[in-house]
This record gives C-alpha cells, structure tokens and sequence, in this order.
C-alpha cells in the first residue's frame, strides 16, 4: 500500500467502529507515517468534536410524554394544540433534531463525494484534458464487441455494462496510469468525440464504490466524469463540462 492509498482510505476510519481491512490496514500504514499519522489524528479529532457536538443537543427530559400528549388529543383541541408549538421547550427539541438530521444528512453526502479512491479518478479527469487524440489507435465497433481487442493489448478482464455495449468506438489504447494498466475507448464518429470511456480494477487504484450503485459524478478542472463500480471492475465517462452537462448524458443512455 503506497502513502496515496493509505491517505484515501483513513479518511473512511472510525476508532473502536468496525471497518474493512483495506481501511484497517491503511490506519496502521498511517501509524507508522509522521505526515499521515498527524492527517489521521487531525481527523479523529474533528470527527470527535462534532460527536461531542451532537451530544451536547439534549431534548427536554419530558419531551416523549410531552408528544404523546399531543398525539392523545380530540379533534376539538386543535386550537390549543397549535398553540403548544409555540412552547420553548418544544421548539428547541424540533431544532435540535433538525440539526441532528442535518448533520447525518452532510457527512453522508460529504462521504459519497470523498469516496476512496477518487484523487486516482481525478487524475484520470487531469490526464485526459491533456490528451492530442494521437494516443489512441483508430478503432470501428462498438464497447461491447472489444474484450479480445483490450486482451491482446494486455488488459485483461474486460467487459462493457450493458448501458454502455452499443457506443461506437472510433478510438482505443491500453496504458499505464500510476503504474497500473487501464483500458481506454474513445466513443463518438468521424465528426465528433461524444465521450471517453475508461475502465480499470478498482481494488489496483483503492477505489471503493457501492456495487452496482449508481453513477457518481465528480469534476475536476473543466472535465466531469461519471463512475461506477461493478466487483472490481471500474467504468469511468469523462468528457469536457458539468455535472449538469453529465447528468442529461446519462439521460441518453438504455437502461441497465
């Protein structure tokens, strides 16, 4: 495991929670790296704090009985019902579970954006805006119908998910990206390159995604990409735009 990695990964470590090994062994990797180790600490330590901040906000000791009350009323206490809401004590405790929902609802959205792996996938994003079109070797036939293609050129494995086998290549390479093989198609015609398509093994770059999740979909620089994990296999969809540019080109493809 290589310093990137292990830098990727920690970010996924909880002390005393249960986790993969590939997330333990990068903690232990950090432990023994002086720059790591102070990243992973400065992080156990945030993470410590807005625990500590969540269970500062504490409901009113008679905030249970206080709705229940509420939910036992006749139809005709509507009016004094209404008005409970306006109670302080009852007020705060709605706040406090707002806040409390709230925070859940950015560290999940903060955690899928900053999933491991994804400096590797940026860097991808990096390369490609520097690419002439001469690195590829011109290609005629579709994503699905190049397995054998990919394997004679050393990539081994490969396979298209159904929403993308019917593309048209006009270009493909395999090459080395960080030291690992990765296999490349250009998808598009004579007049316009529609997209780049990469895929590599993700278990090679530390990649970690929901099995056979949606696309996610990240930028970088003037480039969007769109990834998905299927086992350990990786498809990325790259292309100069946005995330909205991204999500209407998703739009378009069939369904998997």
């Amino acid at each position: 495991m290589n310093s990137r990695t292990a830098e990727t990964l920690i970010r996924c470590y909880r002390p005393g929670k249960r986790t993969d090994s590939k997330t333990e062994k990068a903690a232990r990797f950090a432990g023994e790296d002086p720059e790591l180790s102070k990243v992973l600490s400065e992080q156990v330590q945030f993470d410590e704090q807005i625990v500590d901040v969540i269970h500062f906000i504490k409901p009113p000791e008679d905030l249970r009985q206080k709705l229940s009350e509420l939910g036992d009323k006749p139809v005709a206490e509507k009016a004094r019902r209404r008005s409970q809401w306006a109670n302080p004590a009852v007020f705060t405790a709605i706040l406090g579970v707002l806040l409390i929902v709230g925070i859940v609802v950015f560290f999940i959205l903060d955690r899928m954006e900053k999933f491991p792996g994804r400096e590797a996938v940026e860097n991808m994003l990096t390369g490609a805006g520097k690419m002439t079109g001469t690195e590829l070797e011109t290609v005629s036939d579709t994503t699905g119908q190049l397995g054998d293609w990919f394997y004679m050129r050393g990539y081994e494995g490969y396979e298209a998910p159904g929403e993308l086998a019917g593309l048209p290549v006009i270009g493909s390479r395999v090459f080395k990206f960080e030291g690992r093989t990765v296999a490349q198609l250009a998808v598009g015609n004579a007049d316009a390159l529609r997209c780049l398509i990469y895929q590599f093994h993700a278990s090679e770059f530390g990649v970690q995604l929901p099995g056979d999740g949606d696309w996610q979909v990240l930028t970088q620089d003037d480039w969007v990409g769109a990834i998905r994990q299927r086992g350990d296999h990786c498809f990325l969809i790259a292309f100069r735009g946005g995330k909205s540019d991204m999500k209407e080109f998703l739009k378009t493809l069939p369904k998997k």
